[in-house]
């Protein structure tokens, strides 16, 4: 730190300034892009490389810096008067800023967090200063923002305005939120399998997908809409003379998308429903009385085409080493790629939506089959979590 501002204060530094962002976009994981040296020096846009600052990473390893359009805008401090609520502009033409995010739409990113760093050209990686591996690297103070909304959104850039950790609505310091209706835990941060000294919340759901199964033990999985999502083998065909709590599917016209993301092929395909009452009618998402939807997962094969479709909703599920993932944007062939981590072609399935119902859904769950779906009698005891809804032990 030293080092850099003594060079900052020289009548000519003999460096550039060079900004960089990083954006998580998902718990642990990163995108990292900056304007690139065009903005600085005249030079075409390039990649650059920058030493990591996290510790836990490797201190002073090395990550590299997409070069990407942006325009930013209000990110200076002042000492009085209103908080500032920086406004970033980045270029949205083609895949430009969905290859730069990990190929999430621009709504996706509202709400993730954005590092802003600045250091000298000289520090980057094979400058005349870099300071190698294994070391901190040297920049000036980082500053640390949320994407809070789009501003403005055409084909040309989309802009970010930008609030601060403390100028965020409805949050009350340290870091309680405070909204209604919305659970404030981070989700399965309190299971049973985790030391005691890293629990967080009152969330344990992780450890009770299978105390809690379906038809014939199949593990039982909830998605953010407060789904189940289960095995694709407990699914037979519609027939109309199914009894309370059989799982059926159903043809559906669905448009689903090429592994390049581009080409859009109707096909016929699948939902998936379980019936609540015995011998139902046709089933229908209007007809709640009948029936529930219910989605499907697969055991995931390498060398497997898994499919992502206009209606996201339809997106394909697969199951791995006991971890749900679902398909993120579109088809995915697993010859290419075969990494199932949270990113640009994949995100967690069993994810919590937040709400009373997905707490509901996950504690009180009862077995889907035909003698327990309709009788309350028969869930299960366990109580909703403690801490996120004060008081709704006595209210459920």
């Amino acid at each position: 730190m030293t080092d850099i501002i003594k060079t900052t204060q020289l009548q000519d530094p003999g460096s550039a300034l060079v900004t960089l962002y990083e954006l998580e976009y998902s718990e642990g994981a990163f995108a990292y892009f900056y304007a690139g040296k065009a903005e600085y020096d005249g030079v075409t846009l390039e990649n650059i490389r920058f030493r990591e600052w996290r510790a836990q990473y490797g201190l002073g390893a090395e990550i590299e810096y997409v070069a990407i359009p942006i325009e930013a805008e209000g990110f200076d401090i002042a000492s009085d008067g209103a908080i500032s609520r920086p406004i970033l502009s980045i270029a949205n033409m083609g895949t430009v800023l969905s290859d730069a995010v990990g190929g999430l739409r621009p709504e996706e990113l509202i709400g993730s967090k954005l590092t802003k760093r600045t250091t000298l050209e000289k520090y980057l990686v094979g400058g005349s200063s870099d300071v190698g591996p294994g070391l901190a690297p040297i920049e000036y103070p980082r500053t640390v923002y949320y994407i809070d909304r789009i501003k403005e959104k055409n084909i040309i850039k989309v802009t970010f305005e930008l609030a601060a950790p403390f100028d965020l609505e409805g949050i009350k310091l340290p870091k309680r939120v405070v909204i209604g209706g919305a659970c404030p835990f981070k989700y399965k941060e309190a299971a049973r399998s985790r030391p005691r000294n890293t629990r967080t919340g009152g969330c344990d759901w992780e450890s009770k997908f299978l105390e809690y199964s379906d038809v014939n033990g199949i593990a039982l999985y909830v998605n953010e809409l407060d789904e189940y999502v289960l095995n694709i083998t407990a699914f037979s065909n519609y027939t109309g003379s199914e009894a309370v709590g059989d799982l059926v599917r159903t043809a559906e016209n669905l448009d689903r998308f090429s592994t390049d993301g581009l080409t859009i092929t109707p096909v016929s395909d699948y939902s998936y429903w379980q019936a609540l009452t015995a011998f139902p009618p046709t089933p229908s998402d209007t007809d709640k009385t009948n029936w529930r939807r219910v989605r499907a997962y697969k055991t995931y094969s390498v060398g497997t085409t898994y499919y992502g479709y206009k209606n996201k909703r339809f997106n394909e599920y697969v199951l791995d080493s006991g971890t749900l993932w679902r398909i993120k944007l579109y088809s995915v062939d697993t010859n290419v790629v075969n990494s199932l981590q949270e990113g640009r072609y994949w995100t967690i399935g069993d994810r919590c939506g937040k709400k009373i119902t997905s707490c509901s859904l996950r504690y009180h769950a009862i077995q889907l089959n035909s003698t327990d779906v309709p009788s309350t009698s028969l869930r299960k005891t366990e109580y909703l979590r403690f801490g996120g809804f004060p008081g709704v032990q006595q209210r459920r």
